[in-house]
């Protein structure tokens, strides 16, 4: 396991979600397709574990993706991390659009949060590649 590697791999895609659900892209549509009341101040504690989470969560993935790169994956190089990256993506895409399916979810709202995996899982792809 490439410890370094999967640390910055979970970073880089918590940064991305950071601009990913920020004003500057998709906060506004993302909020009102998920019910979530944006002019609510959100409790400090609560927020702190929500990211701790979520950081644990994709530090995870990581490990997974890099497993997956090192092990069954057989190729090397930035554009190799970001294809077997986008395959994890996909995965995910897959599982949240079932979900979605059943909980009469927004197509919207799968878009946003697909998006966000699939991107974010080839970067996480590409930064594992790259250590």
């Amino acid at each position: 396991m490439h410890y370094l590697g999967i640390f910055l791999a979970a970073l880089a895609m918590f940064a991305l979600g950071a601009v990913w659900y920020s004003p500057v892209l998709f906060s506004k549509v993302w909020a009102r397709e998920a019910g979530v009341d944006a002019s609510r101040k959100p409790d400090g504690k609560e927020m702190g574990r929500t990211f701790g989470a979520t950081f644990v969560l994709l530090l995870l993935s990581a490990a997974v993706l890099d497993c997956v790169i090192t092990s069954w994956a057989a190729g090397e190089g930035l554009f190799h991390g970001a294809a077997v990256g986008l395959l994890g993506g996909l995965l995910a895409t897959t599982t949240t659009g079932i979900n979605y399916l059943f909980e009469k979810k927004s197509w919207k709202l799968f878009l946003i949060n697909s998006g966000y995996n699939l991107v974010g899982f080839c970067i996480m792809g590409a930064v594992l590649s790259l250590i």
